[in-house]
């Protein structure tokens, strides 16, 4: 008992490890990075890692519910090409970061949604990056991969709610 413990200590520090800090969140100053958008382009995170693979999650599924989701909302998802040519190049960012539970099976696992966009340095407004102004995360351990799909989901709705509290519908 105390070896599975152990490892299951040990695999949730490195998953917190390997999975790094978000740079924003989800409150009323990063929701008002959200106002004004026409839309946002899906772009899920490159690669995933084998275990998540394995388990059924691929970038294809990934990009096909959060669009459907946000479709299903209201918001207008955009082409890559609609992308290039919008403002601020906004995109949502879907990606898990799974791991195989060793000795106590099932998955580690950590998800990160954020919005991102070009963003101006306010020294020199002529330096322009992608920073991402609206994130939310979910780390967690469970026996089966559907429940990692399920928390995405969560995820997606957080960002659903958040655009649509600075962008309502007409």
């Amino acid at each position: 008992m105390k070896l599975r413990a152990l490892c299951s200590l040990i695999n949730l520090m490195v998953l917190i490890l390997i999975c790094g800090n978000a740079h924003a969140q989800d409150i009323e100053q990063t929701r008002n990075a959200l106002r004004g958008l026409s839309g946002v382009y899906v772009m899920p995170e490159n690669p995933l890692e084998e275990d998540a693979i394995r388990g059924g999650l691929s970038q294809d599924n990934i990009r096909s519910e959060v669009e459907g989701k946000l479709r299903q909302a209201g918001i207008r998802v955009l082409s890559r090409e609609e992308w290039e040519q919008a403002p601020g190049k906004p995109y949502l960012q879907v990606w898990p970061k799974v791991l195989k539970g060793g000795v106590l099976g099932g998955y580690i696992y950590h998800i990160t949604v954020e919005f991102k966009q070009h963003v101006s340095l306010v020294r020199s407004p002529g330096i322009q990056v992608f920073g991402a102004t609206w994130s939310v995360e979910h780390m967690g351990y469970t026996p089966d991969l559907k429940d990692i799909r399920d928390r995405m989901k969560d995820r997606i709705d957080k960002f659903v709610d958040a655009y649509l509290s600075v962008n309502p519908k007409k």
